[in-house]
């Protein structure tokens, strides 16, 4: 008896942990540490990092079980700290957008300690990361305005930040509609257990990870062919 009962809390155990979330998240991970690790540009070195970040964040939030909104909410630092450098040097390279991302900040800072003294930190701080995706749709506008602005000629198929910012567009501009309709959304029951909001949730990471993953790809690429 007891080894039946090990073996089925080892699969209750890979059935949490080893979700379409942490797959992705891993295996984007995966990838950046093989394109990236020896890459000289900090812009994308450091997305190893935040992923490794990303990953652990997501376990320790399965593992704690309900009681986990401080984690997002001590997640959410990176997630905007890191998303904001991100922006600030791809557009950079078209625009000074300092005061732009500056303001970013800000908004993200104020919401997030307003949260934090109104309900607490373990309560998730829903506000704040509304803010941060109204703002990250934003930048990903602004950025493929400039692009198209720009006189040179850019293979998008294979440009980097192409890729990472479609990514990213998606994601954030999916789960701003997803906040606006919440009620709706989480109304629709498709199984017993589980709304529609938790399955398009998992689909978004999905391209956001695999848009990321494409991306890192195409910077190795672009580095061998540059120094070859």
């Amino acid at each position: 008896m007891p080894k039946p009962l090990r073996l089925n809390h080892i699969c209750y155990l890979m059935l949490n942990f080893f979700t379409a979330n942490t797959i992705s998240e891993a295996i984007c991970l995966i990838i950046a540490i093989i394109c990236l690790i020896s890459d000289h540009d900090l812009t994308w070195r450091i997305m190893i990092p935040y992923l490794l970040i990303t990953c652990v964040a997501e376990f320790l939030g399965i593992y704690i079980g309900r009681q986990n909104h401080w984690v997002y909410n001590l997640f959410i630092i990176f997630e905007a700290g890191f998303t904001n450098f991100i922006f600030a040097r791809l557009l950079n390279k078209y625009t000074n957008s300092n005061f732009l991302i500056a303001v970013g900040i800000s908004l993200f800072v104020i919401s997030y300690f307003y949260e934090i003294l109104i309900h607490g930190f373990f309560k998730y701080n829903n506000i704040t990361f509304t803010i941060i995706s109204v703002e990250f749709v934003l930048y990903s506008l602004y950025y493929y305005y400039l692009l198209l602005k720009d006189g040179d000629y850019i293979v998008l198929k294979y440009s980097p930040a192409f890729w990472w910012v479609a990514g990213t567009l998606f994601f954030y501009f999916a789960v701003t509609a997803c906040n606006l309709f919440d009620d709706e959304l989480y109304s629709v029951m498709v199984t017993p257990k589980h709304h529609l909001t938790y399955f398009i949730f998992k689909i978004l990471n999905i391209i956001l990870y695999s848009c990321w993953s494409y991306s890192f790809i195409c910077k190795k690429w672009l580095t061998k062919t540059s120094q070859s």
